[in-house]
């Protein structure tokens, strides 16, 4: 039920291609077929480089399905009826592989695109494993693995909390390469409980080995290393891995639980310049993937997105500043037996180039689901891209270079998968707005937006670089946004939570300072929730989610550009002062 073909198959109810169908104007962005096997330079989405302006948030009602009849009475006291068993809702998964497309052929955007399989480009290429993406909770059972937690990319906490203040448990100094000093944008860290029979293969000191339980932080920095520590106490729990670059990214930990690290490099300073895998059995170097492609339309070789990670088929998802789209079959030999550790990656690629995309280049974490990749660009492209084909489905413009990483939603009371996306202000110039903007994920459909005044820096952009969070608990229904540089603030920011079905804003909280740092929601057992914050001024903030009050306001000391990651009752967060903190919730 996973391959490209099933979108086209017949035998799903038709109630539910119909949901999908009639929801998705073609006006606001344009489709391709799954079916099309277009030629490699005939991929041609949207028309409008802008989406209509909207007089008023915008949504798609809830369908109405008619009830389920009631089981049949017993006629007689003494008989027994047994009534039919209710069916199933259909999952999630099949009712997004279920989706038609419309077959439609514009000459707007002139989105082009070419595949590279075994050095030739192919215009055929069907995916030998059936991609199947599933919703957020299943990615990995380890911890926070990836940049925002999951393939929806819509948070970066693990367990919940207990208490609602914060105090520093620890912090340790950490070094630069010329400028670039600390932790850098989006600087995340990864939070893994490794299980025993794998964890005894590897280098972990011995004094942390010996832990009855080892909750393990793992921290690329933009001095070029790699930190190993332990989340109770800070103290390392082996050397760290000697990369030489600077890391402005996140690293990856491989969500099967294999000893496998993944790691970008963002700014060139020796020789080579790309993509890293790692063994963390023994710290070696596994596998390199060289940004300088020949096969890109850009000659930068930059890698700040995060990959996904296939558990399934063995294979990795990776975007690049130099504007492709990596498929990596990892060929992935693991032996926990003996603690032997392999790969043989082999490569397919996937670049494009479109009216709008002069700079071409992704540095936003891809988000996915299915079999379909969802991603946003340096030029403003926010795009879904069919893994199984690998081939675009939608593309649309949304104003300017977007940072953030698009997050999906699953809303099962709409049988909707929908998209959260927001812009900075780069090429709009002085006079620019940040957009933010919900799209239904299937087709691109603008669903609603609003705009903020930012400033505009060549340097340090205005608008929203931080990823936005999907509440939970006492903040389902809502969507949160961290702004940046809004005019008219002083240069501070702005955090706004979002009625995220109808568009309405909820609350604003006007911010002293602005941040680039992604926030963090944390729950408590009884589903009670908050954010945590952080700014361009050094300060982490804790702040009741369903009302903006602020609770409480810690000194970190320096720019905290990166982005937090949470583990129950602790926060882990980096510096571009140097340094890297523990963070209590009590």
């Amino acid at each position: 039920m996973r391959n490209k073909h099933i979108v086209r198959n017949k035998s799903i109810l038709a109630f539910t291609i119909l949901l999908f169908v009639s929801s998705c104007s073609p006006q606001d962005s344009i489709t391709l077929s799954p079916s099309i096997q277009a030629p490699p330079a005939a991929g041609i989405v949207s028309p409008e480089l802008e989406p209509p302006p909207l007089s008023a948030p915008q949504t798609s009602p809830a369908p109405e399905l008619d009830p389920m009849p009631n089981p049949p009475q017993s006629p007689e006291p003494a008989q027994v009826v047994t009534p039919s068993p209710t069916p199933a809702p259909p999952s999630p998964l099949s009712l997004f592989q279920a989706h038609c497309l419309p077959e439609t052929d514009p000459d707007g955007m002139n989105y082009r695109y070419d595949v590279l399989s075994d050095g030739k480009i192919v215009t055929d290429y069907s995916c030998p494993d059936r991609i199947a993406f599933d919703l957020p909770d299943t990615y990995t059972s380890l911890g926070i693995t990836t940049f925002r937690g999951n393939n929806f990319r819509d948070n970066a906490a693990w367990g919940n909390v207990s208490g609602g203040k914060l105090t520093e448990l620890y912090s340790f100094k950490i070094g630069y390469i010329d400028k670039w000093t600390g932790t850098g944008w989006t600087g995340q860290p990864s939070i893994v409980r490794w299980e025993r029979d794998v964890m005894r293969h590897m280098n972990i000191k011995p004094e942390k080995m010996d832990r009855a339980e080892l909750i393990e932080v793992i921290y690329g920095t933009m001095d070029g290393k790699i930190y190993f520590f332990d989340l109770e106490d800070g103290a390392p729990t082996r050397d760290p891995i000697v990369l030489g670059e600077p890391i402005k990214g996140s690293v990856t930990v491989d969500p099967r639980g294999y000893p496998i690290l993944y790691v970008g490099q963002g700014v060139r300073y020796k020789s080579r310049m790309g993509y890293y895998i790692y063994s963390l059995l023994d710290g070696g170097e596994l596998a390199f993937i060289n940004g300088m492609d020949p096969f890109a339309k850009r000659g930068w070789g930059a890698f700040d997105a995060n990959p996904l990670i296939d558990a399934k088929n063995d294979r990795m998802f990776l975007c690049g500043e130099n504007g492709v789209i990596y498929n990596i079959k990892l060929n992935t030999d693991f032996n926990r037996e003996a603690g032997a550790l392999a790969i043989d990656p082999r490569i397919v690629r996937y670049r494009y180039t479109a009216r709008s995309s002069g700079y071409l280049g992704i540095e936003s974490s891809p988000s996915a689901f299915s079999h379909y990749l969802f991603t946003a660009d340096n030029s403003g492209i926010v795009q879904c891209v069919d893994l199984a084909a690998f081939q675009p489905v939608w593309a649309r413009s949304c104003t300017d270079d977007t940072d953030s990483s698009v997050v999906l939603d699953w809303e099962a009371e709409n049988q909707r998968l929908s998209l959260y996306t927001a812009c900075e202000v780069d090429h709009q110039g002085p006079g620019g707005f940040s957009y933010i903007r919900k799209l239904d994920a299937s087709c691109g459909e603008l669903l609603w937006e609003h705009k903020y005044p930012c400033l505009h820096d060549p340097d340090v952009n205005g608008g929203v670089l931080a990823t936005p969070v999907v509440g939970m608990g006492d903040l389902s229904g809502y969507v949160f946004f961290w702004i940046a540089k809004v005019r008219g603030m002083d240069g501070g920011g702005v955090l706004a939570c979002f009625d995220k079905y109808t568009g309405e804003i909820a609350w604003e909280n006007i911010m002293p300072f602005y941040g680039w740092s992604s926030p963090v929601a944390l729950y408590k057992e009884d589903g009670t929730g908050y954010l945590v914050v952080c700014d361009f001024a050094g300060s982490m903030y804790l702040i009741r989610g369903a009302t903006g009050e602020i609770l409480d306001k810690i000194p970190l000391g320096a720019n905290i550009e990166a982005s937090p990651a949470a583990y129950g009752n602790t926060i882990v967060v980096g510096t571009r002062g140097m340094k890297i903190y523990g963070i209590a919730i009590s």
